[in-house]
């Protein structure tokens, strides 16, 4: 282990992790018990066995979590980053080994399908993403770390601090998770129409792209694992989105669908207006952009472009965002450029309240 952890630190991450404080100590040290097994906690920082007393702790950690004592110790000592890792499995190559090649594709890979949540984050859900991301985009995509490669196959592990910007960074990793279930879900369809549905999910064809290449041959299995800052508590588990074999072939020829062709879809998405766009010396007018549920497509909390039908609706959206009031608008998913755009006709934009 490089580096003290500190009591503070380990305590809430035992809290997090589903250990109990029992009201008993020990020599001025807190008990702590999971299932059949104990740990021990100093009373403070500094103290003479402390260090001791702390890999022991971490030991016990690693035999249940099975997992390696450095890996607890930095997830320990890291209570505001969320934790990613890639688990890839090469053919024809040992456990804990890949190739250069191999390595490298993948490693790029990571860095597609990070960028393509990122973007879908902040520009809202594409088929595909045109022209150069914005400095917002290219600044979080920045703060990613690679962490060290871990035993099983071959594993990348990565994280997203949430020190600096903590709300969009944190989107950013369930707009990853969120994409990540929708593409494997329609992947088990077998049919590619099935990804139609996934873009508001946040699906695009870089998304595709980058999974895609997380299998070594295309025929190779993958994986995607989570886990959440226990410094900002999250809604969801510590989970693992893991992709059978063969399903990154399917995955690239959806990334070609993405690019190529979109079925229209009937939407309805209710939520907040985050802001409002009328450009009419460009003909671009009475566009919204709404953050919330969606219902139709594959997935629920999503960031939504939507074009209202008139002037009238556009003036009530307006209004619905000055009052803070929720709004609902129900109408056709369609491609403008590569954005996704939800198209609504007269009557399908209210104001809830």
């Amino acid at each position: 282990m490089n580096g003290a952890l500190t009591i503070a630190d380990i305590s809430t991450y035992l809290e997090h992790t589903g250990w109990r404080r029992r009201p008993d100590g020990w020599r001025g040290a807190a008990v702590w018990s999971h299932d059949s097994y104990d740990v021990l906690v100093p009373a403070r920082d500094g103290m003479g066995d402390g260090e001791l007393r702390v890999r022991e702790l971490v030991g016990v950690l690693a035999t249940v979590e099975q997992r390696s004592p450095d890996e607890i110790a930095r997830d320990i000592s890291s209570p505001l980053a969320d934790q990613h890792w890639y688990r890839t499995f090469p053919a024809g190559v040992q456990s804990g080994f890949t190739t250069l090649k191999a390595g490298l594709h993948a490693v790029h890979s990571m860095l597609t399908v990070v960028r393509s949540a990122t973007r879908a984050v902040i520009d809202g859900p594409h088929f595909a993403f045109a022209g150069k991301e914005s400095a917002t985009v290219t600044s979080l995509v920045d703060r990613v770390q690679l962490g060290q490669t871990r035993a099983g196959s071959y594993v990348f592990t990565a994280r997203v601090p949430l020190d600096e910007e903590p709300e969009l960074a944190r989107r950013v990793s369930l707009q990853l998770h969120d994409a990540a279930v929708a593409a494997r879900d329609a992947a088990a369809v077998a049919d590619l129409s099935a990804f139609d549905d996934t873009v508001t999910a946040g699906v695009s064809a870089e998304l595709c792209e980058g999974l895609a290449g997380l299998s070594d041959d295309g025929r190779t299995p993958f994986e995607i694992g989570f886990r959440w800052a226990r410094g900002i508590p999250a809604d969801l588990p510590a989970t693992t989105v893991a992709f059978g074999e063969g399903t990154a072939e399917l995955i690239a020829a959806a990334a070609r669908r993405l690019r190529k062709s979109h079925q229209p879809a009937e939407v309805t998405v209710t939520g907040a207006i985050e802001s409002l766009h009328d450009d009419p010396g460009r003909a671009d007018r009475w566009r919204v952009r709404i953050r919330g549920q969606v219902a139709g497509t594959h997935g629920n909390r999503r960031v939504l472009w939507v074009r209202l039908p008139d002037q009238d609706a556009y003036h009530a959206a307006l209004a619905a965002h000055q009052a803070r009031q929720r709004v609902r608008a129900k109408g056709v998913l369609s491609r403008t450029t590569q954005r996704a755009e939800l198209t609504t006709a007269k009557n399908d934009f209210e104001v809830l309240g």
